[in-house]
């Protein structure tokens, strides 16, 4: 659905798949997403969304069988040359009893010339495992339009 000012969606999906003789694995997930556009100056669009994936089938037990995932959003249309956003939300599916690893991102796009975009974005990967470094990057993005 699409209002004025923000919009919503649900989704379902129920799959089965066989990895072998008599091995079949089921998946139904559902989720939902969602975002407003406040009519406030300086204030940002909000966007959210959330999904859950419920796994069964042979060697799938009951306490790793649910796995979820989520992200935020938050963008700043307008703002000075351009738009400023940042999001945080989960890398990978979260495992059902699992640790939850995030991803970060923060990007500001601005027109540098007619038809020029130019997106510089800074985001951060977190790490479950001992002994691996979160991950960091940066980016620069070039947009051209004729």
């Amino acid at each position: 659905y699409v209002g004025d000012s923000f919009g919503a969606s649900f989704s379902f999906s129920d799959n089965e798949l066989t990895t072998g003789p008599g091995n079949e694995i089921s998946f139904s997930s559902y989720g939902f997403s969602g975002y407003f556009t406040p009519d406030l100056v300086n204030f940002p669009s909000i966007s959210a969304g959330f999904e859950q994936i419920h796994v069964e089938g042979d060697g799938v037990t009951s306490d790793i069988d649910d796995r979820s995932m989520w992200f935020l959003g938050l963008q700043w249309d307008e703002l000075g040359n351009g738009t400023l956003g940042a999001a945080v939300g989960t890398k990978t599916p979260k495992v059902e009893n699992g640790t939850e690893e995030l991803m970060y991102e923060a990007f500001y796009a601005y027109n540098y010339a007619d038809g020029i975009t130019i997106t510089p974005l800074i985001f951060v990967k977190e790490s479950a495992v001992a002994d691996v470094d979160d991950e960091t990057g940066i980016m620069l993005k070039t947009s051209f339009s004729f």
